[in-house]
């Protein structure tokens, strides 16, 4: 009978090496799984931030300050700035940045809009270029710079509208249209 029973026990004593290994599987598994899912979030959360942040991280170009003359109704930009990559610009509206782009669509036109839009503006993060479109930093929509100045006058998902004019080699926006864009960067 001892002999059954060493048998027996070592039958025994297998399958509890087996279970262990089994469960030691499994539990690298479920840390691998883990650990794949935490590279995942931290990864998509770094996505996010980049391309969301409200300070502009996300593409965003620190703006240069516009050129102004004191008795001036106009900010002017040298035409020479502006190229098809969108260059950032703010203008002070009696204390409050208002920040606005300007760039050379591949129609070769000068295309000039707010740094926000009619209906995304209160999230404060503007847009970024993407080839020849703009992205908004917000809802993600696209629009293409030929278009910016021309299609979307009135308001509504777009870069918002500025009317500029090209002067002397230089590009000129009115202090007033600027100063009623303000509210957008409160």
């Amino acid at each position: 009978m001892s002999r059954r029973k060493e048998k027996w026990q070592e039958m025994k004593d297998r399958l509890a090496q087996e279970r262990l290994v089994q469960k030691k599987g499994r539990v690298r598994m479920a840390v691998a799984v883990a650990v794949a899912a935490v590279i995942l979030l931290v990864g998509v959360a770094g996505y996010y931030v980049a391309t969301h942040s409200a300070d502009g991280s996300g593409g965003y170009v620190p703006a240069s300050a516009t050129n102004s003359s004191t008795g001036s109704s106009v900010v002017t930009i040298p035409l020479s700035e502006v190229g098809q990559e969108a260059r950032f610009y703010t203008y002070d509206s009696g204390g409050t940045s208002v920040r606005f782009f300007a760039a050379r669509g591949p129609d070769r036109n000068v295309h000039v809009a707010t740094d926000a839009c009619d209906v995304c503006y209160q999230s404060h993060k503007g847009y970024r270029q993407s080839g020849t479109q703009m992205q908004c930093n917000n809802c993600g929509k696209v629009f293409s710079i030929d278009h910016i100045g021309t299609k979307n006058t009135a308001g509504g998902c777009w870069p918002s509208y500025l009317p500029m004019k090209l002067s002397g080699g230089e590009v000129q926006v009115n202090k007033s249209d600027l100063d009623a864009k303000a509210y957008m960067f409160r």
